[in-house]
């Protein structure tokens, strides 16, 4: 990933009562998730209440932070002043099961030309703004090693 530090700032979230425990996890470097304590399903994003069953019973947890990339796209087209293309997005599935979007981490420029279905993925953070951490990808060589 690629942000022009000089132009624009990234847009900020704003967060609200259901969704602040998840972005100031993230400033702490974690990928906080919700269970549903009636009928065991995993929520993301951040919601007052279960989409399976309709419960309001949640309990949040930490994710792995580590998954698989489920799918991917280039962005060759500036959509923001603030992100530089091209650059990839991937959709995550992480280990608890739910699948989330995020920036590839791409210190080189190039990361995403190496990108395939089901590559093991693990979060990173991106701390390029002083008022909020957001999650991003990187390739979990580690993981492809050992397979």
């Amino acid at each position: 990933m690629v942000i022009d530090e000089s132009g624009p700032m990234r847009p900020l979230p704003l967060p609200t009562d259901d969704s602040a425990p998840y972005w100031e996890a993230m400033n702490r470097h974690e990928l906080l998730l919700q269970r549903c304590l009636d009928c065991d399903r995993v929520v993301y994003l951040p919601a007052p209440m279960c989409d399976e069953c309709q419960s309001f019973n949640l309990e949040h947890f930490v994710s792995s932070g580590r998954g698989h990339v489920y799918s991917w796209t280039v962005v060759h087209n500036m959509g923001h002043p603030a992100f530089v293309p091209p650059y990839a997005v991937l959709l995550v599935e992480v280990e608890e099961g739910p699948r989330i979007l995020a920036q590839l981490a791409a210190p080189n420029g190039d990361e995403w030309e190496r990108l395939e279905v089901g590559m093991p993925v693990r979060i990173a953070w991106d701390e390029s703004e002083p008022e909020q951490t957001f999650a991003i990808f990187e390739i979990d060589s580690d993981a492809s090693d050992a397979a």
